[in-house]
Parts: structure tokens; sequence; C-alpha cells
């Protein structure tokens, strides 16, 4: 992957917005599938991952902490063109079955069945070492020609004379975002922003399959999730990997999920998948949410932790790593069809979970919709 130089003066043939399983997922396919013209992926994280992304410490290299998801979750074993995708990394070691233990948790604290989540029910993968491994070896096999430019959030968007044009000098014949923000209202709140990027670059009536995918997508609502992240020092217990809240639990506790990352060292990093609570999302109420957040999520654990006594122990001398806001959309009831993913009139795409077909709200998904992409592209 190349670093770009000077990212503000620059033509490319599509930019990607969101680097993560989608869309570098949809930037290796393309490749595969002969696609010679220049890609950008644009990224408001440090670097390739999205909710695959892996927390890193300047003061501690080996540390590594997965503080999205834990791990790669398909219905069936990849078939035909995801396949063709996917595999690859099996073969280069750079996925592998996930094996970990997966433990329920009922609203008393006992040991329970975990539940029957579709995140559960088919195989599973994890990256190796880390689950930002995967997009990153996405970039890779896309190739010289596709160059990243992360730690920016794009916030606005032009079409110009056949060009979607963004911060900068910064050109692309063809746009595809791989999440909805840029295409959604709560951005409006949530960011602070004055208008939906999409739609005011696009006016209405310029592109009917565009109206028609943004009126979709302004139906779907968001899965939010407050990620508190704790290094515990060494422990030796048995440990699962994730603690899963059954449905009663979840809403007592106000948590879905715990994942457990055993480092090289056998101290243990704890992710905590919390759930919102429906506090308005704004630029100046977030850093009170996250307060709070942390708070609520420590003071549950003093609860959740008593089946793992050494960790229930340990809880007080646990280190916070901070908290992560994760926005998801995985609108159950209307997934945007795929027949609204590209968008010929205004060259615009959608990828991501997100899009309806097989395996619908999990790396599945997402992958599935960056190969339906492609061929379309190509």
């Amino acid at each position: 992957m190349t670093l770009l130089a000077d990212s503000q003066h620059l033509d490319v043939d599509l930019a990607v917005i969101g680097a993560g399983l989608g869309g570098t997922g949809l930037a290796a396919s393309l490749r595969q599938r002969g696609f010679d013209g220049t890609i950008l992926l644009l990224e408001a994280g440090r670097g390739p991952g999205g909710r695959a992304s892996t927390r890193r410490r300047r003061d501690d290299v080996i540390w590594r902490l997965d503080h999205g998801a834990p791990c790669f979750s398909f219905s069936q074993q990849p078939q035909g063109p995801l396949a063709e995708l996917w595999n690859p990394l099996l073969d280069q070691g750079i996925v592998q079955p996930d094996l970990g233990l997966v433990v329920g948790l009922s609203e008393t604290g006992c040991l329970v069945d975990p539940p029957e989540h579709p995140l559960l029910q088919g195989p599973r993968f994890r990256g190796v070492p880390t689950m930002a491994s995967v997009p990153e070896a996405f970039v890779r096999a896309a190739g010289s020609k596709t160059q990243g430019a992360f730690g920016e959030r794009i916030s606005r968007l032009r079409r110009e004379s056949g060009w979607w044009c963004f911060s900068g000098q910064r050109r692309a014949r063809s746009l595809v975002v791989t999440g909805n923000l840029l295409a959604h209202p709560r951005s409006l709140a949530m960011l602070g922003w004055p208008d939906v990027p999409l739609r005011s670059a696009v006016p209405l009536t310029v592109d009917p399959l565009l109206d028609t995918a943004l009126a979709q997508i302004s139906d779907m609502d968001a899965s939010v999730r407050w990620n508190l992240m704790l290094e515990f020092p060494r422990c030796t217990d048995h440990l699962p990997r994730q603690i899963w809240l059954t449905t009663d639990a979840q809403e007592r506790f106000g948590i879905e999920r715990m994942v457990l990352h055993r480092q090289h060292d056998q101290r243990l990093g704890l992710v905590v998948h919390g759930i919102d609570d429906g506090s308005p999302i704004t630029p100046a109420s977030q850093p009170g949410l996250l307060l709070e957040q942390e708070s609520r999520q420590r003071k549950a654990l003093t609860e959740l932790l008593r089946p793992w006594p050494e960790l229930a122990q340990a809880l007080p001398l646990a280190r916070s790593l901070g908290v992560m806001r994760w926005g998801a959309s995985q609108p159950l009831d209307h997934p945007l069809p795929k027949s609204l993913q590209w968008c010929e009139p205004s060259s615009v795409g959608f990828c991501g979970d997100w899009i309806a077909g097989p395996g619908f709200g999990m790396a599945e998904g997402a992958l599935q919709s960056a190969v339906d992409l492609a061929a379309q592209l190509v």
C-alpha cells in the first residue's frame, strides 16, 4: 500500500470511504477481477480496520487488543467468488478458525448455554495475529495502484462535471461508501453536520436510483456499541474467549457480550460491548457519555465476573484503556437491496454488512457485498 505523499492533489478512478472489511475487500476483489484503475481508500481511523481494528500501544509493542469485532462470522463456509477472496487468507495463515470457548451468562450471573445468535451459528475465524491483519492483507492484495489516506473524516462531498470532489483538490470518477453515515440523517446531530452529505451532493431527481436508496437508508436504525477496554494483570484462570449475556441479562446490565484477549505474557485484555441506552449523541454530549458508559460498565463487571474469581479479584487493578464508540447499521427489517447497491447515473455505490444478501449483518455480509459490487463495477 502506498501512503499518499500529496493526498490533497489527486485524481483517481475510484474513491472508497471506509477502509474496513467491506472497503478493503472491495479493493482486493476488484483487482482479482482485473480492474486496473487507481483506488483511493479514505479512512477516519489510523489505518485499515473499521470494526476489525486493533488497538496498539506506543508504550508496549507486543500489546494487541481487537476492540471491535472479535471474530469474522459466516453463515456457512465461503463459496464461489467469496471463497476466491477469502481462501487465500486461510492458505497464507492470515486467518484461522476461531475455536475459542463461548459461554452464556444469565441475569443472575450464572453460566448458561450461549444464546442462539446469528454471529455464533456458523463458522468463525480470527485474524492472525490480530483482526486488523485481514483488512491490511486486502490492501496489500489491492496493489500499488491503491493508496490510503488515514486519520481523516470526510464530511463534505461535491459532484461537479462528472467528478466526486473531496477536501482539497482530490477527485474521483466513482465513489463507494462502506457505511451509511454520509447518507443517513443521524449524521446531522451526531457529527454536527448541516445536511446529509450525499443528498446535498446529488440533488433530488438527478439520480432516481440514489433517491430510492437514500429514502430507504433514512428509515434504517443504527446499532451503537460503547466498547470499554481494560488491561488486567497476569491471569492464570482458564477463561472463555467470549461471554455472551442472555436477553434478560442484556436488559439488566446494558451489556451484550465480553471478549477476552490473552496476551503473550499472560496479561489479559477485556473488551466490554456496552449497549446504547438511547441518549442523544452529539459532539457536545459524547465526552460525558463516554465517562458515563465506563462508570456504568465497570460497576456491572463486579457482578458479571463472579464466575471467574481471579478475574473478579483483579478488577480493581484493571487499567482502563478508554471507551470506543462504534456505530453499525444492521437494519434487520430494512437492509438495502442489492439492486440499489450501485447507482449508475451518479456513479455512487454502497458496500457493507447492511446490504441485503447472504451473511447480512456479519463479516460474510460485508465481504459478499464487496464481491457483488466489484462484479458490477468491472
